[in-house]
């Protein structure tokens, strides 16, 4: 078990590279916190800050269901 060291949380893995030092293994959760964090408030809206998020999980369920209720 593998510990993020940006929230402290046990994981098996930790797949995403942190962008404040780009060596730094971080959780999935962080990754994406730290990517919709680097795009600036004026260029997102909430629903698009949504829909990447729900894209960067890779989760088709999810995708799917944003796509049908947001479309």
């Amino acid at each position: 078990m593998q510990k993020c060291p940006k929230c402290g949380r046990g994981f098996p893995r930790l797949l995403a590279l942190s962008r404040s030092d780009n060596k730094t293994m971080i959780c999935d959760d962080c990754g994406i916190r730290e990517a919709i964090g680097a795009v600036p408030n004026k260029v997102m809206s909430p629903q698009e800050k949504t829909r990447a998020a729900v894209y960067t999980t890779g989760n088709r369920w999810a995708i799917e269901n944003f796509n049908a209720t947001h479309n």
